[in-house]
């Protein structure tokens, strides 16, 4: 079946002299790999340029049930990048959230809601200024797509986040599966924060490393095998 679909380059190898596989998260079909032929030639060097990761791209192809690899008929850049290869605090921000992204995506389902909200935030994160919390509030909105965004219950007397739940609860726990009530407050900051926003939730840095080691962990407790080495660069680069 013929289908013309937006979609976000995850990831490009090499295949054969000439040609790529790529990874690809379509609005229409999920997460669809592809080959794409005659993009390693010297004429077609600039058509390669075109499935760098993260790149959003317009596509046409004949989707074939049961196949592992589709090929792809016709691609243009949707979106062109003006910042984000340029500016190495956003580059940072890109990979984690790609890094994320790859580690989340299992499913072969596709989901338009989710699409276009990353698709929105890459496009945001490209043109407007940098919010710090980016990736923070990244981290808490994307979890609403994945079926285990926190909860979103805090008061005066639930202030402490559970990770292992995703609920605010009484008590903190001395195992590191609760939070403290600081901890938990930034938490609850970016629940009612929205991402595309310029203000930044945390004035400290400190305060904004600690609260990223605490999504990633909430993350983990949710997803298998969830581990990431971008956020060591991240800190390097936003610091």
């Amino acid at each position: 079946m013929h289908q013309n679909s937006r979609a976000i380059v995850l990831h490009t190898v090499k295949y054969s002299e000439t040609s790529i596989i790529t990874k690809l998260y379509t609005e229409n079909n999920g997460l669809v790999s592809f080959i794409v032929k005659g993009v390693r030639t010297v004429k077609g060097k600039s058509k390669a340029a075109l499935f760098q990761p993260l790149s959003i791209l317009d596509i046409s192809y004949a989707h074939r049930q049961n196949k592992n690899l589709q090929f792809i008929k016709e691609y243009r850049l949707a979106h062109t990048y003006h910042s984000i290869p340029f500016d190495s605090a956003k580059s940072a921000v890109g990979m984690f959230l790609l890094e994320v992204i790859n580690k989340a995506l299992k499913e072969y389902e596709p989901d338009t809601e989710m699409f276009e909200f990353i698709q929105h935030a890459l496009e945001w994160l490209d043109t407007e200024p940098l919010n710090p919390d980016f990736h923070l509030l990244f981290l808490i909105h994307f979890s609403r797509f994945l079926g285990f965004v926190p909860n979103n219950n805090y008061t005066a007397d639930c202030n402490c986040f559970n990770l292992t739940e995703g609920i605010f609860t009484k008590k903190y726990d001395t195992q590191f599966t609760v939070l403290t009530e600081t901890e938990s407050r930034y938490i609850y900051e970016l629940l009612e924060s929205n991402l595309f926003q310029k203000k930044n939730v945390h004035t400290h840095l400190a305060d904004r490393k600690r609260t990223l080691k605490n999504l990633i962990q909430y993350y983990s407790f949710h997803l298998e095998n969830f581990q990431l080495k971008s956020p060591e660069v991240l800190e390097v680069v936003m610091s």
